[in-house]
């Protein structure tokens, strides 16, 4: 199974359909091509629902058909901890997590301590395990492919990080705070946070 985030929606790509809400709509995607994909996203895009694409092989459906209807992007961030506290910044007036584009030549984990290091401004933080990806889909707002729908694809780490430098906004990136929570406040984190980001909370937290 598949979890592709639109904003506060989610679209599932599975072959088994459970554990949904009444507004989720079914969708039979045995058959579907990327044409298909690409008609279907467009209808999607005028509702307000959830959405499941049934298929036998979700492995196939998503890497054959859903990634290439996109413009995939890859990225990679960490949930950093010290001291059972974890390291959130506030950007587009979100909480969100530290993560960025992978440069050409970058593994993930190359790719996740930089961006860390970029936007929060600490050093010496270190990589102690792989969670899941995540996958969420955005319109761009950039010049180069302005208005084209992106598939980003997330790599995430936890990182431990035992320096004593509290970290510092990376302004140019929009993001205005850098804050360190507790496990008991992420409440705050959940109540003006994406879809994505909970779910990486979530996998950390397992």
């Amino acid at each position: 199974m598949y979890k592709i985030f639109l904003n506060d929606r989610e679209i599932v790509i599975s072959s088994l359909a459970t554990d949904y809400s009444d507004n989720t709509e079914i969708i039979s995607a045995e058959e579907f091509t990327t044409d298909n994909i690409k008609n279907w996203f467009s209808e999607f895009l005028q509702k307000n629902n959830n959405a499941i694409l049934m298929h036998s092989n979700p492995e196939r459906m998503i890497t054959d058909l859903f990634i290439p209807s996109f413009k995939l992007i890859l990225a990679a961030g960490g949930v950093v901890v010290r001291n059972s506290k974890l390291l959130f910044i506030f950007r587009n007036k979100k909480w969100d997590l530290p993560k960025g584009k992978i440069d050409k030549g970058e593994t993930p984990e190359q790719a996740a301590i930089r961006e860390v290091s970029e936007e929060c401004g600490i050093t010496g933080h270190s990589i102690v395990r792989q969670l899941p990806f995540t996958f969420h889909i955005y319109q761009s707002p950039y010049k180069n492919d302005f208005g084209q729908w992106i598939l980003k694809k997330t790599f995430w780490f936890e990182m431990s990080y035992q320096g004593t430098d509290n970290g510092t906004p990376e302004i140019d990136e929009n993001i205005t705070e850098i804050r360190w929570f507790e496990s008991k406040e992420l409440n705050k984190i959940y109540y003006n946070t994406y879809l994505n980001i909970k779910e990486t909370i979530s996998s950390f937290l397992i």
